[in-house]
């Protein structure tokens, strides 16, 4: 079978996201399977002679959807966070018109692959597609996530980012549903630094955006504060050593298509603290301490439980090692192999 594979996400600001994780594991593996030639493509113009089309991104408010109504295509949707929360991510004129030409054109795609039950249960009810064309398939961690035995290595990692023996972690981006300012007050009143580590941590332009308030905000009370530390985009390799060096790992998100951290974090044996709703049990299982993200006082006792209850870390360490066996890249692959068969 021959695939049209769109790896436009790692062109972009994507590339050091979620989405651009996601496509470049995905077209990693896909590439290995001997029953597929995979084909990449940025521009809808190059795809040549394939049987099915895969573009692994959807974007609500921006016309990213180029269908050839003459080849099977399947396209990711990996949420529909600004649907849920309207105010917190307004689209604007411009957006509110490519939304009406996006959720046109995603009725005509022959499959839909997003992330979770969760997701597939809002895709259904806010864009009316058919639940029996949409495919829940788990993302994976990426490999180089483990737990690291080398001292001198952990020792160096630690040097490099000044960071003290016991600290929580948190990793994404600075948008409103990762509730980065519950989480800063939560570790303010459990007494802990905290670091923050994402790109979108650098930057301080456009904070007069509506999506970026609540960073604006966390910026303005917390970017001085002794306990709050952002570090920016740091290389996966230095990722592995700094989730291996956590104390905690969180993640009280209002809301996620899947949340790739948890499975990060259980992989390199530190415990993970994230929330009660969303896809966020679907995705920790039982190796999770779960927390109301709407309550930083919720969040901040269950960083004080994993610090100062030691067969709790424990069992959580245990636990986040047997649910992340679970999931594989090869497992997605293979998944995502299934429904281009279906559709073929």
């Amino acid at each position: 079978m021959k695939v049209g594979f769109d790896v436009s996400p790692l062109k972009t600001g994507h590339k050091t996201r979620g989405i651009g994780s996601y496509t470049s594991n995905l077209f990693k593996h896909l590439k290995l399977s001997p029953s597929l030639e995979v084909q990449e493509f940025t521009n809808s113009n190059e795809i040549k002679n394939v049987d099915v089309i895969h573009i692994p991104y959807f974007d609500l408010f921006f016309n990213t959807l180029k269908i050839n109504k003459n080849i099977p295509t399947v396209v990711t949707i990996h949420d529909v966070t600004p649907l849920l929360f309207p105010e917190n991510y307004p689209p604007g004129i411009k957006g509110k018109i490519n939304y009406w030409f996006q959720k046109k054109a995603i009725k005509q795609v022959d499959a839909i692959i997003t992330d979770s039950e969760n997701s597939k249960k809002d895709i259904q009810k806010f864009l009316g597609i058919d639940p029996s064309k949409i495919f829940v398939i788990f993302l994976a961690q990426g490999e180089n996530f483990k737990v690291l035995n080398d001292k001198s290595l952990l020792n160096k990692i630690k040097q490099k980012y000044n960071l003290p023996d016991i600290f929580a972690l948190f990793t994404g981006n600075v948008n409103w549903n990762k509730n980065i300012l519950n989480t800063a007050k939560a570790c303010i009143d459990a007494g802990t630094a905290v670091y923050f580590v994402g790109k979108s941590f650098e930057s301080k332009d456009n904070l007069n955006h509506p999506e970026l308030k609540s960073y604006s905000e966390f910026l303005e009370n917390y970017s001085n504060h002794p306990k709050i530390h952002t570090l920016g985009y740091v290389s996966d390799e230095d990722l592995v050593g700094i989730y291996n060096l956590a104390s905690v790992t969180l993640l009280p998100s209002f809301y996620e298509g899947f949340g790739i951290t948890i499975l990060e974090s259980q992989a390199c044996g530190t415990p993970v603290i994230t929330s009660n709703i969303s896809s966020m049990p679907e995705v920790g299982g039982n190796g999770c301490l779960y927390v109301d993200p709407y309550d930083h006082q919720s969040i901040k006792e269950a960083i004080l439980k994993i610090l100062s209850d030691n067969s709790l870390k424990a069992r959580l360490i245990k636990d986040g090692f047997s649910n992340v066996r679970k999931f594989s890249w090869k497992n997605t692959a293979l998944k995502t192999i299934e429904v281009y068969e279906s559709i073929t």
